[in-house]
């Protein structure tokens, strides 16, 4: 299979896979009645009243919203792959999915971020549960489909390394190297 070598493309494409697993958790703890909220919902609320959450245009409002965010955040993963590597990256996501339900749904709510808070206690417990196959969702697609350079520290801009030798003359390559490299 051929990789995705554009951090933004694979970003977006693993931020939308890993809402799907977080829409899908929501799913069973509403269908079980353990919990009553959603992502879409809390989304909504950054930009309507509460009163205004649950209307049909509400609700478009709310996933347009929660799928942009959860593709922003994909986005962002891409780079914290590359400064972290890839291995164990199932840890990796997890804790970032950790980190975005801590900093999203409990610093930003709480600053009036969105309208819909405070949440009660098995919905936070079911949105951090939901947030953990987030982030462990959207970190595998995006290993799994994005090129292998990409996760390397040393190549942030998936530059040419030493670019700084395609100017230089045959020999002056070599001083180079042993100026900087000590070779």
């Amino acid at each position: 299979m051929k990789k995705i070598k554009d951090r933004y493309l694979v970003g977006l494409i693993s931020g939308l896979g890993g809402n799907l697993a977080k829409m899908a958790v929501e799913q069973v703890f509403n269908k079980s009645g353990f919990s009553k909220s959603n992502g879409y919902t809390t989304a909504a609320g950054i930009f309507l009243k509460k009163s205004d959450v649950s209307t049909p245009y509400g609700k478009a409002v709310g996933i347009l919203a929660d799928n942009m965010i959860a593709a922003g955040l994909g986005v962002t993963c891409i780079y914290w792959l590359t400064l972290m590597g890839k291995d164990n990256h199932l840890i990796k996501g997890a804790g970032l999915g950790a980190a975005e339900w801590g900093s999203l749904y409990g610093v930003a709510s709480s600053i009036g971020a969105t309208a819909i808070y405070p949440v009660k206690p098995k919905d936070a417990i079911a949105t951090f549960i939901s947030h953990l196959a987030f982030g462990m969702t959207k970190i595998s697609i995006a290993v799994m489909l994005g090129d292998s350079r990409l996760f390397k520290p040393s190549n942030l801009t998936l530059e040419i390394d030493e670019a700084q030798s395609l100017l230089a003359k045959p020999d002056e390559t070599n001083q180079f190297k042993q100026h900087y490299y000590n070779i």
